[in-house]
């Protein structure tokens, strides 16, 4: 997944991180606060989170990294992470719980990649290749293509 941006929704529900799937239609929604949104939104990430380095030097203390983090949902279809740290061999890495908002903080801070589950999307996703959504879009297409430069209205 690729982070796009940081967008408000509607004023009561507050601020989300929009990341596209690599390669493919699906976008997630994962709802941040305001401090993450923040950091994630900043054009340049020259004042990250303090935090992130200090746990970056504490894994790497113990002889481990952080690989990735991963985006998921749990039992009652909520939204859940996991940074996973490397271990001598890759089916026995470890996965830390964290909150959503600080695993992209993290993965945006440690430069490493967000993964989301099939669940999650299934779940959660919005779908940008559905049928429905490209015919608007051709529509959409259509009419501009009709559009003559001369019907418009002065401003």
């Amino acid at each position: 997944m690729t982070l796009m941006g940081v967008r408000s929704t509607v004023p009561d529900t507050g601020l989300v991180a929009v990341l596209v799937e690599n390669g493919g239609p699906g976008m997630l929604a994962i709802p941040v606060g305001a401090r993450d949104g923040l950091l994630l939104s900043a054009p340049e990430w020259s004042r990250g989170p303090s935090w992130a380095p200090f746990l970056s030097a504490c894994v790497d203390a113990f002889g481990s990294a952080v690989l990735r983090v991963v985006l998921d949902v749990d039992a009652d279809g909520g939204i859940c992470a996991v940074a996973v740290l490397e271990a001598d061999t890759p089916s026995s890495s470890t996965a830390v719980a964290c909150a959503p908002s600080d695993a992209l903080v993290l993965a945006r801070a440690l430069s490493v990649p967000i993964f989301a589950t099939g669940a999650l999307l299934r779940l959660r996703g919005i779908d940008l290749g559905e049928e429905a959504l490209q015919r608007r879009l051709r529509q959409w297409r259509q009419a501009l293509d009709d559009v003559v430069p001369g019907d418009t209205a002065p401003l």
